[in-house]
C-alpha cells in the first residue's frame, strides 16, 4: 500500500491519498490538488517532489 500526505507535499491540509500503486496515488493526488487548491497544472519537476513523498505503509 502506498500514502501520500497533503502537508507533506507543502498545504495546510489534512488529506491522505492511499492506494495499492504509486500511479494510483499520483491519479488521486492530482484530483485532489485540482478540486481542492485549485491546482490544474504540475510541471514534471513538480510530480517528481510529489513522488518522493510517496510512502509504502
Amino acid at each position: 500500500m502506498k500514502e501520500l500526505r497533503c502537508r507533506d507535499v507543502g498545504f495546510d491540509c489534512d488529506a491522505v491519498v492511499r492506494a495499492e500503486t504509486e500511479e494510483e496515488v499520483l491519479r488521486q493526488g492530482a484530483e485532489h490538488a485540482r478540486t481542492t487548491h485549485g491546482l490544474t497544472n504540475l510541471d514534471a519537476d513538480t510530480v517528481k517532489g510529489i513522488q518522493s513523498k510517496i510512502r509504502t505503509i
